[in-house]
């Protein structure tokens, strides 16, 4: 699945490039400097710290078991634990300023999603700091010390490689923490749909994975193993739990058109508050999306855009009305993910006519097939006598205007004011 890039929303803003990187560059010289600063506050106090920590994983009654094999990898523990304490003493500033950066580009949903889950997350992360340093990691030291001593086992631990197995475990759940939670704020906001989670599935995963792999400490054992295979099925479980309805019928598949460039064609079932004659069916390997009123709705008009980006679509073509009536600034950010908008006006063809009318029904599928682009002419008027052939009626009524004419019982209507002059001789 494809992703454009270049995403416009309506209510963006046009700034340069280097108007973006300034911003970035100066909150990143912010944060770095005061990690710089607490971690030298910290190294102040870091033996203290490092001490009392020991003293609530150690599982025995004194320090004699307790071992230090290499001093120069203890003198690495001391500055990661300084720079560790310094990162979590200022990781509410990292997230707000990283939001500051990042809203401009947002859609309303992932605002109220990155909202949601960062608060979230910034509690749940010092709540599962504290719960695993005094309580799970002890425990589970607890629980090996009392297997070794049942054996009658003399127990040497080695001070480094507790603390990265303790840090193994808190990073871990640090980073599945975060992502769950991602990954219910998207649910909840409908993000993720039965369309887009494999979008959503692949960069969940694939985040995760890469971080924990390329961020672990230690050697690359079972331990790790474990680890990252439990948070793999702990996503999978959330993301499968989170799958929300869609406003899409089918989606596309991909077609080259007369020119052999490929397409992602999809029609959109606009009902217009409930006025326009629904499409319940579209033209093969083409999608179907379904909304109340663009027009009306910019959450609407957003939805469309998040599957225009998710799903690579090239072409929207909207049924009740000609598009005109569409936001302007909803149109250029269409644009600038490389997506045509096209209407049909089918509220036109329509006219005052119920939505129950037969004939009607086989008028508006001859006018999603009456198109040329992704089809060329001579598949136009092919898929147009395909559709006058499944129809009952015999007589064929040739608009040659914009304006649609009042439908006449058992003629079928069909616009050709766009149709060249060889088209019109060679379907008659």
């Amino acid at each position: 699945m494809k992703t454009p890039s270049g995403l416009q929303l309506e209510k963006d803003q046009k700034l340069t490039v280097q108007e973006h990187l300034n911003v970035l560059t100066q909150q990143a010289t912010l944060i770095f400097v005061l990690v710089i600063v607490l971690t030298g506050l910290m190294m102040t106090q870091i033996d203290e710290i490092l001490q009392w920590v020991l003293n609530r994983m150690n599982p025995c009654q004194t320090t004699e078991c307790l071992t230090l094999y290499e001093p120069a990898s203890w003198s690495v523990v001391r500055w990661l634990t300084a720079v560790f304490l310094a990162v979590m003493c200022i990781l509410p500033l990292i997230v707000g300023l990283f939001y500051q950066f990042a809203q401009p580009g947002l859609t309303k949903k992932e605002k109220n999603m990155f909202r949601k889950w960062t608060v979230f997350s910034l509690c749940g992360v010092y709540i599962l700091l504290f719960l695993l340093f005094f309580y799970a990691i002890p425990m589970l030291y607890n629980f090996g010390d009392g297997v070794h001593d049942e054996i009658g086992l003399t127990s040497q631990y080695d001070a480094v490689q507790m603390f990265v197995f303790a840090l193994s475990i808190f990073w871990t759940s640090l980073i599945g923490f975060i992502l769950v939670f991602a990954t219910i704020s998207a649910g909840s906001t409908g993000l993720i749909t039965d369309s887009t989670q494999d979008w959503w599935r692949v960069r969940i995963h694939g985040i995760g994975g890469l971080v924990l792999l390329l961020s672990l400490p230690g050697r690359w054992n079972g331990t790790n193993i474990a680890l990252i295979t439990t948070l793999i099925i702990v996503l999978e479980f959330v993301i499968k739990r989170n799958v929300k309805k869609t406003h899409s019928i089918h989606l596309p598949k991909a077609m080259f058109d007369h020119e052999g460039r490929r397409r992602n064609v999809t029609f959109v079932d606009c009902s217009c508050l409930g006025v326009a004659y629904p499409i319940n069916t579209s033209p093969e390997s083409t999608g179907l999306l379904r909304y109340e009123a663009l027009c009306e709705h910019i959450d609407e008009r957003d939805d469309l855009i998040d599957h225009v980006n998710y799903q690579g679509i090239t072409d929207i073509i909207i049924g009740g009305c000609t598009s005109k009536p569409l936001p302007n600034p909803f149109k250029d950010s269409l644009k600038s993910i490389r997506c045509s908008l096209r209407g049909l006006d089918l509220l036109g063809l329509q006219g005052s006519l119920p939505q129950s009318n037969e004939q009607l029904s086989t008028e508006v599928s001859i006018a999603m097939t009456n198109i040329v682009d992704p089809w060329n002419t001579k598949q136009r008027i092919d898929n147009v006598r395909l559709e006058i052939d499944k129809a009952s009626q015999m007589d064929v009524d040739l608009i040659d205007s914009t304006t649609w004419s009042e439908q006449t019982t058992g003629s079928t209507r069909v616009n050709v004011s766009t149709w060249t002059h060889e088209e019109k001789k060679s379907f008659r």
